[in-house]
């Protein structure tokens, strides 16, 4: 699934969120390896169909990154590698507020990316789909953003820092990696925008890091059904 948004110039503000409902151990470093890293997330236990969305192998083998509303309340989530073979995965860090989650699927083999820095231009993003599995499209990078927006359960107004960027966003896209040309994850897309063609939001490199330094070495609750 993926969110869609209002934003203004440095400010990004869902006063009513919309959710689409949507049925190696070394560093990658070149732009047409990066689909080896990339993941797909079937989450199951909401509801009769499965929620869907992307994700990306992070600084560690087995060590996922990807939003946290397409999991939420899940009681079964299979990651799917780039070769169509399905891996169980635990929720070791869940964040409501900043929309991202880091999983654990310990037979999982795909090379991790590295976490970079923020950075303006040409990037890729990861993604994946049961129809054409894992493919990496060209985006570009174009505004950092101090975000205002609610939490993924719409009960709270949180904010957080994200990056805004131009490229073709699509339902099941969220949790799909913004990756720079260096080979180096600087996003996680959570949302489109609903009045801006062709525009997404993501959550950067500050809110991936403070994520991952709150994983447990043992599976955490990953929220409620809505």
């Amino acid at each position: 699934m993926i969110r869609r948004s209002r934003q203004t110039d440095s400010l990004v503000v869902c006063g009513a969120i919309v959710l689409a409902a949507c049925a190696g151990t070394t560093a990658q470093s070149t732009r047409g390896d990066l689909t080896e890293s990339a993941v797909g997330i079937v989450a199951e236990g909401c509801s009769l169909v499965a929620q869907l969305g992307s994700g990306v192998v992070l600084d560690t083998p087995g060590q996922v990154i990807t939003a946290a509303h397409p999991i939420k309340g899940a009681t079964e989530i299979t990651v799917f590698d780039s070769e169509g073979v399905e891996h169980e995965a635990t929720v070791q860090a869940f964040d409501k507020d900043a929309d991202l989650a880091v999983l654990d699927a310990p037979t999982l083999r795909a090379a991790p990316l590295t976490l970079g820095t923020d950075a303006l231009g040409s990037a890729s993003l990861l993604v994946w789909s049961r129809d054409d599995g894992a493919e990496a499209k060209p985006v570009d990078v174009v505004k950092k953003l101090q975000i205002t927006i609610e939490d993924i359960y719409v009960d709270e107004v949180v904010q957080r820092t994200g990056i805004e960027i131009n490229g073709d966003i699509e339902i099941g896209d969220s949790g799909g990696a913004i990756v720079t040309d260096d080979g180096e994850v600087v996003g996680i897309v959570y949302a489109s925008s609903r009045e801006r063609g062709g525009i997404g939001f993501a959550t950067d490199s500050t809110e991936i890091r403070s994520v991952l330094s709150e994983r447990s070495t043992q599976p955490v609750p990953n929220g409620h059904c809505t």
